[in-house]
Parts: structure tokens; sequence; C-alpha cells
């Protein structure tokens, strides 16, 4: 058998699942895992408790409507575009967002006006038929064209 400190370095060199075998052989192994990877779970668990949205994140309820916009909600960040796209993309089921593009054409933009042009041309020769598009394909809808909050409340959510 290896000694200890020659299996910790060849252990260094790869990955996690083949280690696996090697880090619950032992006590000593064990507590170098526990170690080594309770860290990185923590680390994940705290990122995902820190910026995941609350369920009543766009609820007209509590969040104020975009005519009602006060400068407070600038300073705590509340109209942050990524975290509305963010929110829609995970909040709400595939059948609605996957329509969403066209939706708010109809809904939010002026039929004469260069913003309706530029989202349906945009939407032509970017998007797959709404039967193949991914959540993927509407976040860097939102983000390329720049969905506007305002945009998105006069669309109706």
């Amino acid at each position: 058998m290896l000694p200890y400190e020659i299996i910790i370095v060849i252990s260094n060199y790869n990955p996690l699942y083949l280690n696996k075998g090697i880090f619950l052989s032992n006590k000593f192994f064990f507590e170098i895992f526990k170690k080594k990877y309770l860290n990185n779970i923590k680390f994940i668990q705290k990122i995902y408790k820190k910026y995941r949205l609350p369920d009543i994140f766009l609820d007209p309820d509590k969040f104020l409507i975009y005519n009602d916009y006060r400068v407070w909600q600038r300073i705590f960040y509340r109209n942050n575009p990524n975290k509305i796209y963010r929110y829609m993309i995970a909040k709400y089921s595939s059948e609605y967002l996957y329509t969403f593009p066209e939706f708010l054409l109809k809904k939010a933009c002026w039929f004469n006006s260069s913003r309706y042009s530029l989202l349906r041309n945009w939407i032509n020769e970017n998007l797959p038929l709404v039967g193949m598009r991914t959540r993927k394909h509407i976040f860097n809808f939102f983000i390329e064209n720049r969905i506007t909050f305002k945009e998105i409340c006069l669309s109706g959510i």
C-alpha cells in the first residue's frame, strides 16, 4: 500500500467521482474529503440563498407598478432588469413564456414605432418556432433587446 501522503497528492489530480472510493475507505481520507468539499457545498448553498428570488417578487399587491415608481426602488435596486428576467424565466410556465415575445410585441409596442419593427425583425431572425424554443432563447430575447420593466408591465405579467 502507498503512503497516505502520496495517495493525497495523486487524488488532487483526479475528479471527485474517481476519488470517492478512496475517501470513503477509511476515517483519515474521509476527514480530508469533508474539509475539501464541505466548504464548497456551503459556498454554493450561501450563494443560492442570497440570490434566490421570492415568489412575491412581481406580485401586483406587493410590488409597485411602473407608474408609481419612486427613487427608493432605484436605491434598493428593486427594478433591476436582470432580476426581473430571472424571475420570469424561473417562475412562469413554459407555455406562457415561449409565446411571450409575440405577446409583448402585440401589447407593449405601437404598430408604427421603430421599436415594434426592431423587435419583430429580431423575433423573425433569431428566435425559432414556438414549439422549439427554450428558456435560454427567451432570456436572450430579454437581454439582447433590453426589454424594459415598463414594457413588461404594459404587456401584463
